[in-house]
């Protein structure tokens, strides 16, 4: 056994030496994905909570590389693409069921901002969607409990 020591150790070693930090591109968070996330800020605004409308949402799936949630008035849901290495994050076409609520403008601006995030930035359990051009977030989410 203690002959085989010193080719184990080298072999760990040669492993652990190119998984050097830097080496490869580092997966998204894993908290960003598979987290529900509450929206508490729509272009610097706290969003309006009228009777009879819901909370608005955000989920990323690990699995399938969807996004789902709930806006003041519907469900919706499409693709998100994460590009490895990066806090660059993009959103697909996004569907919608068609009920209507009093929340209903901020809930089509909310979906007018959605395609333009190009960027994410997670700190303190909060998430913060950019658009390419501005220092500002367009939409700011915390972690749901």
């Amino acid at each position: 056994m203690r002959r085989f020591l010193p080719l184990a150790f080298f072999l760990s070693s040669a492993l652990l030496t190119g998984c050097a930090k830097g080496t490869e591109p580092m997966p998204a968070p894993v908290y960003l994905l598979d987290q529900r996330w509450v929206l508490t800020e729509i272009e610097g605004h706290a969003p309006s909570q009228q009777p009879g409308s819901s909370a608005t949402d955000l989920l990323l799936s690990s699995v399938d590389s969807r996004d789902s949630g709930r806006a003041p008035c519907n469900r919706y849901g499409g693709n998100y693409q994460l590009t490895a290495g990066t806090a660059q994050l993009t959103f697909g076409d996004q569907f919608s069921t068609y009920a209507a609520c009093a929340d209903q403008d901020q809930e089509a601006r909310y979906f007018q901002l959605l395609p333009q995030v190009a960027r994410y930035v997670i700190s303190n359990r909060q998430l913060s969607l950019y658009d390419a051009e501005h220092a500002q977030p367009l939409l700011v989410y915390k972690a749901a409990e």
